[in-house]
């Protein structure tokens, strides 16, 4: 997995911890989110459906660019 893939995975654990954080403290304290608590929540959410789509194009391109490496090797 190249460096890239690393921050784009470093960043979907920050963000599904704090989404978790949020998540935890809305079930504990019976009065749930605060305003800026649920927009943040949202936001978490748009931000963790963007780093996946990242995370799967990017893996889907190292495995396509690794398997064009072993034709082009077999051809050889």
């Amino acid at each position: 997995m190249g460096t890239t893939s690393h921050a784009i995975t470093d960043r979907l654990a920050a963000l599904l911890d704090e989404e978790h954080d949020l998540r935890t403290r809305a079930m504990h304290h019976g009065g749930g989110l605060s305003l800026d608590e649920q927009a943040r929540l949202t936001e978490l959410e748009s931000e963790l459906d963007a780093v996946f789509r990242l995370l799967r194009q990017r893996r889907a391109l190292e495995v396509f660019d690794d398997g064009a490496d072993d034709t082009a090797d077999a051809s050889n």
